[in-house]
Order: C-alpha cells, then structure tokens, then sequence
C-alpha cells in the first residue's frame, strides 16, 4: 500500500476524504492523477467498492497501471477503472436486447443516405454532427424540439427515419450507448439498482469536459449513497462541441453538502511560464478565480518569434530543436504543439529535411490522410501525363500504376459501392488490359455505375490536358480542386460547413505545393516524408516507449501530458482562436482554454510563435498574447524574419432539480 509521503496539505486531504459528496479543483501539473490513484487505493484496501471513470482509453489504462503497482491482486477486484462509454456499453449488454454497435463510418453513412440525410442543407456529414450533438447534450428524436423552419422539420423528418432504419437492422451508435443507459437508470429502478449496487463511491475524473448524459449516469449510479467525487479543471475545458457543460461541476461544488478541495501546487512548470499562463486565462471572466502556487524556481522566460509563413516557422523550429539536442536535451523531451491538424504539414516536411525524428499523436501522419492521399493521386497523374497525353500516361502501367486510379473511384465521391474496385482488378487482369481501358464498357447493365465510370475518365482526360498551363505544383491543386469540385465533396461527405479539417488539410496542402516549381519535386518531397513516417512506425513497433522523438500533437490530444521543452505554433488570428470559433457564442473563452492547455504543458521552457501568413492569407497575431509584453527572442535564422521586439497590441438550462443527487 502507498504511503502519503510529499503530498500537500491539499492533496492529503482530498485523499482522505471517505463519504459524501465532493468536488476537487485540480489545475496543470497539480497532481491530480496521483490523488485520485491514492484515494481509490485507500478505500479499495479497506473493503470498499469504487467505480472509476476516465476520459480515453489510455488514461483507463493508466490507472489500472498505477493500482496494479499499489494494491494487491484482493483488493485490486474492489476497483473498475473504466472510461463511461465502455461502462454503459456493458451496462446494455447486461440489461439490454442484443445490438450490434455501428462503428463502419461508410455504413453510417450509407444508413444515412437511406434516410435521404443527403437531401437536407448540409448534407450526409452536416446531419450526422447535428444528430451526434443533440445525443450529447441529451436529446433523441423523441424529445427534439422543431424550430418553426422548414429546414428543421426536414432535419427531425430524417433523423426520425434514421433512427428507424438503425432500430430494424439492431444498430446503436457510439452516441447512443451513454444516452440510452441515461434514459434506462432514469426509468427503470430495477436496473439502476442492479447497477448501482455493484459500487460504493464513485470517482469521476475530467469532469469539465463530461456532458448532460454522461453526469446523468454518474450521479443516477450514486443517488443512494452520494459517495461521488468529480474531478476536474474548468480551465481545461476543451469539449463543448461534444456538449460538455461545466456548469453542472459549478452547480454540484455550489451545493452546500459538496465539500470542495483546492489542489492549488503547481509541481510542473517554471514560475515563469506557470505566470504567463496565469496572466493568459485571466483574460477569461466566465472562469472560477483559483490562485494557483508554483513550487519551481523562476526558470527562463516565455519567448514569442514571429514568422512569415508556416514553412520559416517549421524550420526555425526545426533549428533550435537541434541545438537543444547538441546542448544535451533528448528529442523526446520536446513537442510541437498546434491548434489543428492541418498545421502538422510544415513540421513533418521540414523535420524530415533535417533528419528530425518526430511521432504523432493525432490523425496520423498528414500525407496519410484520406483527403491528401486522393490529391496526391490526382497530382501522380499529373506527374506522369507531362509531356505526353493522358490516354498515353494512364495506359502505361510503369507511368501510372492501376492501384493510383483505383484510389480516385471515390475521391470524390462518385457514390460507387466498395466492390467496384475489385470488379475492375479482376475484369482487367482477365482480359490483360489496363483498367483506364475498360472503364468505357464497364458495368453496362449498371447504368449509375456505368455512367459514374465514364464520366470519372472523362474528367481524368480532361483534367490532363491542363497540364502544360499550370505554374507550380499548388496550382495543379488549384485546378483539380476546381475541375473535381472536391471542396464540395469534403464539405458534404467528409465534413461539414462549421468545422471542416479536411478542407484546412487541402488549403494548406495547396500553400506548400505553391513553393515548388514543379509537380515532380513537390512529390519527391512528400515521399521523403512518408519513407519517414513508415521508418518511424517500424521503429516505433521495435522500441514503443524508448523511441527518442519529437512529438507533434494538437493541444486537445496533449492535455494530460508534459514536455521540458514545448514549441507552441501559430498563435494568430483565425488559428488560435480559430476563425469558425470567433463568431460562435463562447468560441473565443474555450480557444483561450486550448492556449492555456498548450502552454501548461511545459515544464522548463515554452516557445511560442506567430505567423503573418496561413494558406496565402494575412494574419494577425493572436489576441491571446497582445497585451502581455513578450519579449521577441532571436531566433536561428532570424536574418529571415522581420525585426519586432514586442507584441502590442444551443444548450438545456441546468438546474438542480432532476439532475443533481438530492444530498
């Protein structure tokens, strides 16, 4: 069993805690996980029955990891550390009908499609959102509200007829595993009780980013005893498009019988960058004043450059990431974070140029992305067809290989089944012909299929016959983004109109490309990245945990952890905060909250930056910094950047009736 040597008085007293309702604060770097493991490894030795739940899968993991180490194999059977999903996916097993659970995108989709989803403004991806955001915010098709709009009624029209078409097949949706277990312990006490009775406390961590549904199951499973403890910081607040709600925390700290415990120490970062950060969420009113405490020394001051472009950026950077390495730091030490994924392209090009090594935590490498990949197939094409025709290039099997058309059936989407494509490999092997030459007899007795087909080679001919006109390699992005009406395609199939990723993805794909005269060296660029990409995941398989690399990672997928050295990049306008949240009810407080979250995970030194320029746009330096009289610090190839030295510059009412415990 751990002992409670060097915890705070703070620390030591939540851990103490046994029963009753309690609320715990916990800031960056406070030792928040430590005293959650320590107060379930304190009431599991002594016979009690907790349920633990965590935010991911990896933090699941975690805790077990750490009880593993405190408690015996007896004891350890009085936890379930669990993530609320994986806890109401079993809950419905036990107390449920059989169901299959819907995790196919493209059969999502698909059902999507039967509903007629693709008739409504927005399209497929539009409906699906709008229909994942109701669930979290505690909303089916039964219980929505119809606005007086034509729009809406065909919006509830569809979800109705969606949900109808999930029951006849036996779908649930990982959506509707909280929402329905919510419904069920709310109506059926029988159940409630069976479940409830399994656990004595209950421990609910990274409560600020939790919704309605997921704080009803939490607080139904521990009405009886009201042994719950939440965990949380409101500043950390990340999720509100996922309906995340942190006044349902406010309310249950607020009620008299919920004692509050402050983990104030801040044990991570320097007492510089712990006041830069201080100074940043200060600006947010909405948030709950906590004066939190450093425990470090002063350390180095937080520095800001300012860049031209993405690219400088990614190679100052890169520069002065090597010469930490030569002054002794590991590569390991050190994380480049960024606001959204789209900014990953410049530091994974230029890493790969320096010889860098670098790991990702979010959506893969950016060339693997499914919305690059069909670009790049586009400009392989291109590639080939200069200097000949197209009919030429597409028929010679050394010059475009038929796995290259094959990737382009359905970017975009030309709504062909998952089989076509291994009907045309066959066919073609067959008849010993390139695939390019069976498209026009394709499927005749398919006449959508046909039709799709034919005009899918007639807009490769054409687009091929533009070739000689374009510039650089991101004008050929350019034109086929134009000649395919492939923003269209994202923006209805893979996105939607308020928060499309992709789309940035292939704005600035295009940005880079434009600095490459030709197709051919932008490509040859691109794949010394990807060979990068696989070395790094083959030496990722052999060393795991030991692998010595950079790490580049959006600040949502940071939060949790920690570097020495953090490098926090494009801090300007329409980045961070991003442009969709500058015109949204509450964008800016919750981009305010991603800044702090990237700075916080700094231990001994934060770096942050500016750009002048994203995807061809002017763009200012980010409100978050104005004001704050940072000191600009030289940069190592500062002869390439301009001399500054400062920067100047729908959701339910939440009430405790019906709700909350009655404690």
């Amino acid at each position: 069993m751990a002992t409670w040597e060097n915890l705070s008085e703070n620390q030591r007293a939540a851990v103490a805690h046994t029963d009753g309702p309690c609320a715990v604060y916990a800031g960056p770097g406070s030792g928040k996980t430590r005293v959650v493991t320590l107060r379930a490894a304190r009431l599991a030795a002594t016979g009690k029955r907790l349920l633990v739940t965590t935010f991911t899968a990896d933090a699941t993991e975690e805790m077990r990891s750490r009880l593993t180490g405190i408690l015996d194999k007896v004891q350890a059977k009085n936890v379930t550390v669990s993530t609320m999903h994986s806890l109401c996916l079993q809950t419905l097993k036990a107390h449920g009908k059989p169901f299959h659970l819907l995790t196919d995108p493209h059969l999502q989709r698909n059902l999507a499609e039967s509903a007629k989803a693709a008739e409504i403004e927005g399209g497929v991806k539009a409906f699906l959102t709008q229909v994942s955001y109701q669930k979290n915010l505690g909303i089916n098709h039964k219980t929505y509200k119809v606005e007086n709009s034509q729009e809406d009624r065909d919006f509830l029209r569809c979800w109705k007829d969606y949900e109808k078409i999930k029951v006849e097949k036996n779908y649930r949706e990982f959506d509707d595993l909280i929402l329905d277990v919510s419904i069920l312990l709310d109506k059926d006490e029988e159940v409630r009780l069976a479940v409830a009775g399994r656990f004595s406390h209950i421990i609910v961590d990274e409560c600020q980013d939790m919704n309605f549904p997921q704080y009803s199951v939490a607080f139904a499973l521990g009405r009886d005893h009201k042994n719950v403890m939440l965990v949380g910081d409101l500043d950390q607040s990340l999720y509100a498009f996922r309906g995340a709600d942190t006044r349902t925390f406010q309310l249950f700290s607020q009620n008299n019988q919920t004692r509050v415990y402050e983990l104030r120490e801040n044990y991570r970062s320097t007492r510089s960058i712990l006041q830069f950060a201080d100074s940043l969420i200060r600006q947010d009113e909405e948030r709950r004043p906590i004066e939190f405490v450093p425990t470090r020394d002063e350390g180095d001051p937080v520095s800001w450059n300012r860049f031209p472009d993405p690219d400088i950026e990614a190679l100052a950077v890169g520069e002065e990431i090597l010469h930490l390495v030569k002054r002794g730091a590991k590569f390991r030490e050190i994380a480049v974070l960024y606001r959204t994924n789209a900014q990953s392209e410049a530091f994974e090009r230029n890493f790969a140029a320096l010889e860098i090594p670098y790991t990702m935590r979010d959506d893969g490498d950016f060339y693997a992305r499914k919305e690059v990949q069909g670009i790049l197939s586009y400009l392989n094409f291109f590639a080939r067809v200069e200097g000949k025709s197209a009919e030429a290039a597409l028929t010679d099997p050394e010059a475009f290989p038929d796995e290259w058309l094959l990737a382009l059936l359905n970017v975009p989407s030309r709504k062909l089944s998952r089989v076509v494509g291994a009907q045309l490999r066959h066919t073609a092997e067959f008849r010993l012909k390139r695939i390019w030459e069976i498209l026009p007899l394709f499927a005749a007795d398919d006449l959508k299929t046909h039709r799709a087909l034919r005009a899918m080679r007639e807009e490769l001919s054409t687009i091929g016959g533009r070739v000689a006109q374009l510039e650089h390699a991101g004008e050929a992005i350019r034109h086929i983004r134009a000649a395919t009406n492939f923003d269209h395609w994202l923006k209805t199939d893979e996105g939607d109109e308020r928060d499309n990723d992709r789309l940035q993805n292939i704005q600035r794909m295009q940005a880079a490309a434009a600095h490459y005269p030709t197709i051919k060296g932008y490509l040859a660029a691109v794949q010394k990245v990807r060979d990068e990409a696989a070395r790094r995941k083959s030496e990722r398989a052999k060393r795991r945990r030991e692998a010595d690399e950079v790490m580049l990672s959006t600040g949502h997928s940071a939060k949790g952890l920690e570097w020495r050295y953090v490098f926090a990049v494009g801090w300007s306008e329409e980045i961070l905060p991003h442009r969709r949240a500058i015109s949204e009810p509450n964008g800016i407080s919750e981009e305010r909250r991603i800044a702090y979250v990237i700075a916080t995970r700094a231990r001994d030194a934060l770096h942050i930056s500016t750009l002048d320029t994203w995807n061809d746009a002017g763009v200012a330096p980010s409100r978050f910094i104005a004001g704050l009289n940072l000191i600009a610090s030289p940069s190592r190839i500062s002869e390439a950047i301009e001399d500054e030295t400062r920067i100047e510059s729908e959701k339910p009412e939440i009430t405790l009736g019906g709700l909350f415990m009655e404690v």
